[in-house]
């Protein structure tokens, strides 16, 4: 997939975002590198761990559903506590940016075995086949961070905005920041929009697309009420 740099923007000096596009599901096939200038070093905070969260229809979106890892038991724990509510389908979202963006990638049997429970039925083809899109990518970040360097998401400088939202489908924006040596990086900042669709009890993927720059997102969107 062809990668194309967006140009600096100096009206918000601090940020650097990665925008997902196309297959949001598996950032590792499609991103696109934007807004790559200096900022002040910052203070760091350090990764902790968290307990498994639940959810309630009533409850805002905490960016945490699921636990705190970033594997496969992490994803399908969050899918199963999502219940069938707006709120629901954003920390489900945010579970899969978390379980998407990060190095080491999953591996293809990982990636295989979470779409056969995640992916919706009658989500576009490409999106089915994890495993090969993961190969295919080992560097989810678009090339903000070096190639082979670890690295995860987290919402913890994270936010959220409902694009659209209907009983059974709704389309969610998710920001993250980047954690690289153990710290949240100050310049570092990620962007995904997610299509979701309830079927068969549960929120699943459908598409995914660009409805944000990541410097919009960060001003439009709302903080997760704990992050992770």
């Amino acid at each position: 997939m062809t990668v194309t740099p967006n140009r600096p923007r100096a009206r918000w000096p601090w940020i650097i975002g990665i925008i997902a596009v196309a297959l949001v599901i598996v950032a590792a096939v499609g991103v696109t590198a934007a807004l790559h200038q200096s900022a002040a070093p910052t203070p760091t905070s350090t990764r902790t761990a968290k307990p498994t969260r639940t959810s309630t229809p009533d409850a805002a979106p905490t960016g945490c559903l699921g636990g705190s890892n970033r594997d496969n038991a992490m994803l399908l724990a969050a899918q199963k506590a999502a219940p069938h509510s707006t709120n629901g389908a954003v920390d489900f979202a945010a579970a899969i940016a978390r379980w998407t963006l990060r190095h080491p990638t999953p591996t293809v049997d990982e990636a295989n075995e979470a779409a056969g429970g995640v992916i919706a039925s009658d989500a576009a083809p490409a999106f089915k086949d994890l495993g090969t899109a993961v190969a295919q990518n080992q560097n989810p970040s678009g090339g903000a961070v070096a190639d082979g360097t670890d690295f995860y998401v987290t919402t913890t400088p994270g936010v959220y905005y409902v694009d659209s939202a209907a009983t059974d489908k709704v389309t969610v924006s998710i920001g993250t920041g980047y954690v690289i040596g153990g710290a949240v990086n100050p310049q570092l900042r990620t962007s995904s929009t997610y299509d979701l669709v309830w079927e068969k009890g549960a929120w699943r993927i459908q598409s995914g697309s660009l409805a944000h720059t990541t410097e919009e997102l960060f001003k439009i969107g709302t903080p997760f009420s704990q992050g992770c």
